[in-house]
């Protein structure tokens, strides 16, 4: 294939990347659509001796060593009715990693023009937000989301208010390439100030408190350790954050109390543990679902009820015995909305070892590179893939579609990092 193709292919796999976080906004069946064109392509383009250079990765290593798991998990699983799919199509995820940092590494692709085109998406989204927040409806007409007292904004994906997730990893993305590519510039510090305060305002505004926490434990320690260890830079954001909040009257303001009142009353009880029931005792709806699936755990320690089983054990009557009272007709889900639950529970304790400590390496990898070449898109990226782990912060399952392309995609960008020695983004 001469250089021409090449250019051809690749040109559309760069429009594919371009345009994937837009998919992601309106359809999981479009997006699921171009990340298998993408590894189409990666299949048809790659050839024996890259295949060698994948095999002896030790990313993907560890990540074939999780499909293996999984595919054993749910043959000696098969009792209990597993869902096939998420047990033995999980492979595509990977494929996918290796198939966008195979593609981010060549020289016919223009990462800084993919990063700026996801950065403009990140601020549509951003003002799309904010102009929902004040009309009440956003530029497509979808309505802004009344639960209890507090208004909750879903933008672009409408009734569903999940998008503070999407705007916290592509916000990683564009700040770790921001301190890259104006790394030399006299305006930087203006802004990553403009940005960031642009960012946690709108992550406010959406009321989604478990992702307003992690984007603030990312920004905490991105700018603590990544070339900002001055504390004044975050206090400076803290109170320009406090003051731009400080619109309406706080104390009257419904939002407030959920994202930041209730926030501190959460973390506080979180720490309180019940003598007699136990740390997970909570009147609490998340902290049910954790207890639920500790007594599923607790019953089937060794391969847990298999993935995606969660929803079919959960209205188990004796899962119930150490759930708050107001709880324990509202234990029951989809998934204990935590990865520790979740791989706990359907995938017992040799899951548990396999995940957990396979991430562990890979973090520990891409930890290792960010020390020896202090690349600041890697950190960034590093770190939010981990806020995505903070014990008993709730989240969406990790394997959902929507929450898997996500983060893969992260996870695809550091893998090409990592093995772009020269950082020639």
């Amino acid at each position: 294939m001469n250089r021409y193709d090449n250019a051809k292919i690749f040109f559309l796999a760069e429009k594919i990347i371009i345009l994937l976080p837009v998919a992601l906004l309106f359809s999981n069946l479009i997006s699921e659509f171009l990340i298998i064109i993408l590894s189409i392509i990666f299949i048809i383009k790659i050839d024996r001796k890259q295949i060698s250079k994948i095999i002896s990765n030790k990313i993907f290593i560890c990540l074939f060593v999780i499909i293996i798991y999984f595919f054993i998990n749910y043959i000696l699983n098969l009792n209990k009715d597993p869902d096939i799919k998420r047990s033995l199509f999980f492979f595509r995820f990977p494929l996918y990693v290796i198939s966008l940092s195979f593609f981010l590494s060549s020289e016919f692709i223009n990462k800084k023009k993919i990063f700026l085109y996801w950065g403009v998406i990140l601020l549509i989204i951003c003002i799309d937000l904010q102009f929902q927040n004040i009309f009440g409806k956003n530029i497509f007409g979808y309505n802004a989301v009344l639960q209890g007292d507090v208004v909750r904004l879903g933008g672009f994906l409408n009734d569903e208010t999940k998008i503070a997730y999407f705007i916290n990893n592509l916000f990683s993305v564009f700040l770790g390439s921001l301190i890259f590519y104006k790394n030399k510039s006299k305006n930087l510090l203006i802004y990553l100030i403009l940005s960031t305060l642009f960012v946690v305002y709108t992550v406010y505004l959406t009321g989604e408190r478990s992702n307003f926490i992690s984007l603030l434990i990312f920004i905490f320690i991105f700018f603590l350790i990544n070339n900002f260890k001055n504390f004044i830079f975050f206090t400076f954001i803290s109170v320009m954050t406090i003051l731009v909040l400080n619109v309406s009257d706080l104390k009257e303001s419904s939002k407030f109390k959920r994202m930041i009142t209730q926030n501190i009353q959460i973390i506080k009880s979180t720490l309180i543990s019940d003598n007699e029931r136990g740390f997970l005792y909570k009147d609490n709806q998340y902290f049910s679902h954790y207890s639920t699936a500790i007594e599923m755990y607790k019953e089937y320690p060794v391969l847990g009820v298999g993935l995606k089983n969660f929803r079919n054990y959960c209205n188990k009557q004796s899962y119930k015995k150490n759930i708050y009272p107001s709880w324990k007709n509202n234990s029951c889900s989809t998934h204990p909305h935590n990865p520790y639950f979740e791989i706990l529970s359907e995938l017992g304790t040799l899951g548990f070892v396999v995940f957990f400590g396979s991430f562990l390496i890979i973090f520990y990898l891409f930890i290792k590179e960010y020390i020896k070449n202090k690349n600041p898109l890697l950190f960034a990226n590093t770190i939010i893939l981990m806020t995505y782990f903070v014990p008993f912060l709730p989240k969406g399952s990790f394997f959902t579609n929507w929450n898997a392309i996500i983060f893969w995609t992260i996870f695809a960008i550091n893998c090409h990092l990592l093995k772009s020695k020269s950082y020639n983004l």
